[in-house]
């Protein structure tokens, strides 16, 4: 059997760190298909000491990672391709051992990434069959000509993902600062936003595992890694056939006591009884997946939901104590200045929340904003996606939007943009022991402001 070490190559930490999740499921095939299996990343280790965990280990193989090629903010914009570049580079020198790239970053980019980094294998999609089929021609000595991709065929049955493998030092290291412990509950996302990579990535229907095994795995943080926050990574957490209401039943049912929040899709003719569920079972704040604050936005960037959903789902929240996370997007598709301030205008009235805005989108190849990048002019057919791209809708000054924005938000506290405006504040609040988003703590300190 392989030695094999695995290497998350995320250098984000905004809004704040959270578990290499998916370097985990590929560390659990490895270790059930009898593999010797080491995790590494380089937030905890840094540069050098990730290298020198390749001499250290001795790997038969080295996987490497890669989340984000950026952090998708084209107003304070950083790129981590060097850094990942740089790494292969080094674990390319430290070992003449087969490197194999993988993780969601990847997978949007494989082609001109695996060419820029060298490396010798890429693996596209979901990779826990993929990864271990690749052990196994390398135990009997048949590996592939070296430059070659594997893509996922297909997506991983729901049994593939029951619960990923953690490395006990590494979750100590992530809750020391922020006390979030990661976990999906599903995989797959059968929206089609205009701007977004998770159908691509993961399919586009929801996989939703049992209530009882993410149960198990959340009191496995809770009771093993003295997590005290849980966050949810499915893209959307609220699916349509309500499996979502049968994990918090099981919290409650089970009395398990934990805070938890996730990624809520906005929706019209919530029921008091299911917020109040979701309340009972610890969901103490929510991410809406609001991105456009107008009509005419969320209908261009293909969203399926009117403002008036997002604003009453806001404010039935909001009304039962839960606190509210936005992230909205200004000058994509259909922005104009006038819906600009209509949008700001709405903003302002979503009650007990937290709005971060952005300006213009990350162009990912392959969604409908690329497409609309194509036609414009704003990237050719020769662009391969490694140089961050912003889309911005035509005629529209960015200027205008920055000073529309600037002038809406003023000082509020919990009305955030740039995004990393408070980066540091957040960070700070981690380091003296709270926890989690934190947005319920913004909110009453907004609150103590205005006395």
């Amino acid at each position: 059997m392989a030695r094999v070490l695995l290497i998350s190559a995320n250098f984000t930490n905004f809004p704040y760190p959270v578990y290499p999740i998916g370097l985990g499921y590929i560390a659990r095939a490895c270790e059930e298909a009898g593999h010797e299996v080491l995790q590494a990343d380089i937030q905890q280790d840094g540069f050098e000491g990730t290298l020198g965990r390749v001499a250290e280990w001795n790997p038969d193989v080295v996987g490497l990672s890669i989340r984000n090629l950026d952090n998708c903010d084209s107003g304070h914009f950083q790129s981590s391709l060097d850094g990942i570049c740089s790494l292969a580079e080094g674990i390319r020198t430290a070992t003449d051992k087969p490197l194999v790239l993988g993780g969601s970053g990847f997978s949007l980019y494989p082609e001109p990434l695996l060419r820029r980094t060298g490396a010798d294998y890429g693996i596209v999609g979901e990779g826990e069959r993929k990864f271990t089929a690749l052990l196994e021609a390398l135990g009997r000595k048949r590996l592939p000509p070296r430059g070659g991709l594997f893509m996922a065929a297909e997506h991983a049955p729901v049994e593939g993902f029951r619960s990923c493998l953690r490395s006990a030092s590494l979750m100590a290291h992530y809750l020391r600062f922020g006390g979030v412990a990661n976990v999906q509950a599903k995989r797959g996302c059968p929206y089609e936003c205009a701007y977004c990579a998770y159908p691509l990535l993961e399919g586009k229907e929801f996989r939703c595992r049992d209530s009882r095994d993410v149960y198990e795995e959340c009191r496995e943080m809770t009771d093993v890694h003295k997590a005290e926050y849980i966050y949810f990574t499915d893209s959307v957490f609220n699916d349509s056939e309500d499996v979502y209401l049968g994990i918090a039943e099981r919290f409650v049912r089970e009395g398990f006591r934990c805070r938890w929040t996730a990624f809520f899709r906005p929706r019209r003719g919530w029921r008091g009884e299911e917020i109040d569920l979701l309340h009972r079972s610890g969901l103490e704040c929510v991410e809406w997946g609001s991105d456009c604050s107008t009509d005419a936005t969320l209908a261009a960037m293909r969203k399926g939901f009117d403002w008036g959903a997002v604003e009453e789902s806001n404010n039935l929240f909001a009304d039962r104590g839960i606190a509210n996370g936005h992230y909205f997007i200004f000058g994509g598709p259909g922005e104009t200045k006038e819906t600009a301030a209509e949008g700001l205008e709405n903003i302002s009235r979503l009650r007990n929340s937290v709005a971060f805005a952005f300006t213009g989108i990350r162009i990912i190849p392959r969604t409908l904003v690329h497409r609309l990048a194509l036609e414009e002019g704003v990237v050719g057919e020769d662009w391969d996606g490694l140089e961050a791209r912003f889309y911005f809708a035509p005629g529209l000054g960015r200027e205008e939007v920055d000073a529309l924005i600037r002038q809406s938000f003023g000082e509020d506290i919990c009305r955030i943009y740039p995004p990393t405006r408070n980066e540091e504040l957040i960070a700070a609040l981690h380091r003296l022991g709270l926890k989690g988003p934190l947005w319920d703590h913004m909110l009453k300190a907004r609150r103590r402001r205005r006395g």
